[in-house]
């Protein structure tokens, strides 16, 4: 079998274990937020149409100060086997619109890079997949005339899947090896075994 080597180099500010916080060291163990899981669509903005095909428009967003709020509800989550996903319907007179984004945290690499098998529909019949790559770490805001903590979730790396993508993506410590999908629908099917070898700086 063919195989595709992907290098991707990205640069990453370190934090050292001794000082991180309560709040890094449970989303780095489990991909939670005060033991809640993270929004399904805060990390669908890391994800742009597909009609926009460029590096993703959002580079960094904040977990602490998107918890629980009325764009961002707990309550919207649902999980089915190991996917977390979210709905949208919006009405625009007579017209509906659907959207869902969906996620698959499959692990953390080495200087903790989490990877996350991710997955979009607007009411049709595709699901247009990403792997995604995030870090964590923390920050301070003014606001309000005084200083707010920040825990932030930056995307690092991205590689499309394409459309329903069904192969069994493995997480190594310095590697993602992506097999080939041998059920995959439409275009940017993945024909050849790709292994994502990353250059952390």
């Amino acid at each position: 079998m063919k195989k595709i080597v992907v290098f991707l180099v990205c640069s990453i500010l370190i934090t050292s274990p001794a000082i991180a916080s309560e709040q890094l060291f449970e989303v780095n163990s489990k991909f939670t937020y005060k033991n809640k899981p993270i929004h399904p669509f805060l990390i669908g903005q890391f994800s742009n149409w597909c009609s926009d095909y460029r590096p993703p428009m959002t580079k960094t967003v904040d977990i602490s100060a998107a918890f629980d709020t009325n764009q961002y509800q707990l309550s919207e989550i649902k999980k089915r086997n190991d996917w977390l996903f979210s709905e949208k319907v919006e009405r625009d007179g007579g017209f509906r619109f659907y959207e869902s984004f969906h996620y698959h945290w499959l692990g953390k690499m080495e200087n903790d890079v989490h990877v996350l098998e991710a997955g979009a529909n607007g009411g049709g019949s595709g699901f247009f997949m990403d792997l995604i790559f995030v870090r964590f770490s923390e920050d301070e805001i003014m606001w309000e005339n005084k200083r707010e903590k920040q825990l932030l979730m930056s995307v690092v790396g991205i590689y499309s899947l394409g459309d329903r993508y069904d192969g069994d993506i493995k997480v190594y410590a310095d590697k993602v090896v992506i097999p080939v999908s041998k059920g995959q629908f439409g275009g940017g099917s993945i024909e050849k075994d790709v292994e994502l070898k990353f250059s952390i700086n």
